[in-house]
């Protein structure tokens, strides 16, 4: 599609640059950028959370087996590092939405690999401007319906140094559904921009689970190392 003469005329008075490394390029974020990125595409991980695992080891690890997540499984497309972590930092905190684009991807390509013959029913996504965003653009892509299906019902406190039993209590009943009846016998698939402990991810389940949910399968950007 040929650009405005308003675009035109403002690229050429202030060319497009990469949202990362600032160098003048066609889209937010450039090739040199994206090829930095290293997808977590080998080595075994837990068949539950998707922690990367020593390679004698298969199955679940420790916190899967003694946590109980709630869901069926999960993925992440890099660990949050490098030009990863900036990438979600623009995006989240910098609001550069153009990015969403670039991440869905990413997502895309996450969700090809390891849920493409799930059935997902529905797309939905932790509550937030970014999220919600980044999800609506995953769905447009895949063609799997958002629904927009999760509320938060109260603000958690900031969890930044928040120890694992201290982020369970914080987030517990933040979340519910809006329609209670429309995952009932449904695959769900639920994305994030950056799995942590699981704390967020494990409320959101709560919430999804409660609404009879079939299969419950998550999907981030990255994961903290």
């Amino acid at each position: 599609m040929l650009k405005s003469i308003t675009d035109l005329i403002k690229d050429t008075v202030i060319p497009p640059v990469c949202a990362v490394c600032g160098r003048i390029s066609a889209y937010y974020l450039c090739q040199n950028c994206i090829s930095s990125i290293v997808p977590i595409s080998s080595g075994a991980m837990c068949s539950c959370c998707g922690s990367p695992l020593p390679e004698e080891m298969t199955g679940m690890c420790g916190l899967c087996r003694s946590e109980g997540y709630g869901f069926t499984a999960h993925r992440s497309f890099a660990l949050y590092s490098g030009n990863m972590k900036e990438v979600i930092r623009k995006y989240k905190y910098k609001k550069v939405f153009g990015l969403g684009l670039v991440l869905a991807g990413f997502l895309s390509e996450v969700y090809e690999k390891h849920f493409a013959g799930k059935d997902i029913d529905y797309v939905d996504t932790v509550p937030g401007e970014h999220t919600e965003l980044l999800a609506a653009s995953f769905s447009n892509r895949l063609r799997i319906p958002f629904a927009a299906n999760i509320i938060r019902i109260r603000d958690p406190e900031r969890q930044g140094g928040m120890g694992l039993a201290e982020r369970k209590v914080n987030i517990l009943d933040c979340f519910k559904l809006r329609d209670c009846l429309a995952y009932k016998g449904k695959n769900v698939l639920v994305i994030d921009d950056v799995w942590t402990t699981g704390s967020t991810l494990r409320e959101i389940c709560r919430a999804v689970s409660s609404g009879g949910a079939r299969g419950i399968y998550l999907l981030t950007l990255a994961r903290r190392i």
